[in-house]
């Protein structure tokens, strides 16, 4: 079995951006608890919809990996959000069709904002047995055509549009960076761990008290995210979500980053969740804390849904520069509520 590698990634970031004091002024009702985030700015996508941007970035990944689409074996696709079509219709095998991959096994999955990561860790399963397998793993999500409101659906988070996508294979490949941004198979990521950590106790936090008819008045109120986290919090308490989530990425930090001393480790990309969230729940249990994470990046694009961590390592790639034998720690969390991390090291 050849070695797991993230050979190639792409992103699609919309160009434009709503600032958040903008966001401020429309929503005066919260606009101290919007300014609290911390974001300068969140992606807006108002054209596209998220297949299609799920194809832009899928096509930068495949370009990326110089793989051919119809090499692709496995095509996961992740979203928390709708994706503006037929409930029962299908994004993985629309872009199985679009891109021309007719070997891939297609899968749409839901499952909350860790789904890309626990994507790419089935992923390695599937390609462990699967020599030679090529998996393409994308996270797309737009929220500007529906009434969920990104600036107050939740308590802490603002929301952004975008794509990002991943190729993965079993073979580290010989392609070298010929200059043109591309990043080849010989300059990719190997994967060095995963783990994941689950606490299905806190899955009422984005459950409603009971389930409700479908109607135009429960559509409104499906995307209110605060009203479950509120119910779930007060009867549970708040202490009890930031005692599980350090428990889950201490020992995510034991797990993949033993000892003390990491000289390798270049950054750790954490969810992109507004500044207070990261600085109670995050920074502190792991090394460097906020100096190695990528808020610089995070706090202009918003939260990418379960795109945070590829579109992360897509801007590192494609904007810094590494060496063979760079790490990095991508460090995913979602309702569920699971936390996966994986560490990766520059081929």
């Amino acid at each position: 079995m050849g070695t797991l590698s993230i050979i190639g990634t792409g992103s699609y970031l919309p160009q434009r951006r709503i600032h958040l004091t903008d966001a401020a002024d429309r929503h005066p009702a919260d606009s101290e608890r919007i300014l609290a985030t911390g974001y300068h700015s969140v992606c807006v996508e108002e054209t596209l919809y998220p297949a299609d941007m799920a194809l832009i970035a899928a096509r930068r990944a495949l370009s990326a990996a110089d793989r051919d689409p119809a090499d692709i074996t496995l095509l996961v696709v992740t979203a928390i959000h709708r994706h503006g079509h037929k409930r029962l219709w299908s994004p993985a095998s629309w872009l199985q069709s679009q891109l021309g991959s007719p070997r891939a096994l297609p899968l749409t999955v839901n499952q909350g904002c860790n789904g890309q990561m626990l994507a790419l860790e089935l992923a390695q399963g599937y390609l462990s047995g699967t020599p030679g397998g090529t998996a393409l793993i994308v996270a797309t999500d737009q929220f500007s055509s529906s009434s969920f409101n990104r600036f107050t659906a939740d308590y802490g988070i603002a929301y952004g549009d975008a794509a990002a996508a991943a190729i993965l294979t079993s073979t580290a490949g010989s392609a070298t960076d010929d200059g043109s941004g591309a990043q080849g198979a010989g300059r990719g990521w190997r994967i060095l761990a995963t783990h994941t950590v689950a606490a299905p106790d806190l899955e009422g936090l984005h459950r409603a008290d009971a389930p409700a008819p479908e109607t135009p008045e429960t559509l409104h109120t499906e995307h209110d995210v605060r009203a479950a986290k509120k119910r779930f919090l007060t009867e549970n308490g708040a202490e009890r979500l930031q005692h599980t989530t350090r428990a889950a990425v201490r020992e995510i930090r034991q797990q993949l980053l033993p000892g003390s001393d990491h000289p390798r480790l270049r950054r750790i990309v954490y969810p992109n969740l507004g500044l207070q969230l990261l600085r109670d729940n995050y920074f502190p249990e792991f090394p460097g804390g906020a100096d190695t994470s990528l808020w610089d990046f995070g706090r202009t694009v918003g939260h990418l849904g379960s795109g945070d961590q590829i579109a992360g390592l897509d801007h590192l790639t494609t904007q810094q520069d590494f060496t063979p034998g760079d790490r990095l720690l991508l460090l995913g969390a979602g309702a569920g509520f699971t936390w996966t991390g994986t560490l990766l090291e520059r081929n």
